[in-house]
């Protein structure tokens, strides 16, 4: 089978919300297999476990898990899904830290990882195998994580990973 990913990274540090990462355009997708978008519980837990155990390796203290951070994340796997676009920044120019205001969330530190792709393993592996996600997922700076899987697919899947102090 033909494996798709697309891999974009995001870090931004606010003080007080200046952005340090480059703006980014959407990339639009086209399903082959759609169904009405799906959140995928079990590869959340997966991809939250996955993270932590990268940082175990690195002898780095596991991220607590947030609520706010993962609705957060949520919010923009659903519209990424239902919307047919992947990236940081939407069809509309709304950026990472545009979204992060809007939702009323302030941090000095945060940062975001996004995959689409098969399925968890596939996904958490090109992570880790891509240096800017990888310093995402094993920043000190992190102590807070929040993760979106969403299905919009047979195999079409968003990965949203969202980091903060």
């Amino acid at each position: 089978m033909h494996r798709v990913a697309a891999l974009l990274s995001a870090v931004v540090a606010l003080s007080p919300l200046i952005a340090t990462a480059s703006e980014e355009d959407s990339i639009q997708l086209a399903y082959n297999r759609p169904h009405p978008p799906a959140v995928v519980a079990s590869e959340e837990r997966e991809l939250f476990d996955d993270v932590n155990a990268a940082r175990a390796r690195r002898r780095l203290p596991p991220l607590v898990g947030d609520p706010e951070l993962s609705d957060f994340a949520r919010q923009i796997a659903e519209d990424m899904a239902e919307r047919h676009y992947f990236g940081h920044t939407d069809p509309q120019g709304r950026t990472f830290q545009d979204r992060l205001r809007r939702a009323r969330l302030d941090y000095r530190f945060a940062c975001e990882n996004m995959a689409f792709d098969q399925d968890e393993q596939s996904a958490n592996a090109a992570f880790l195998h891509s240096p800017g996600h990888y310093q995402n997922i094993v920043d000190p700076h992190s102590h807070r994580l929040g993760v979106a899987v969403v299905a919009a697919g047979d195999g079409e899947v968003f990965y949203v990973e969202e980091f903060s102090d």
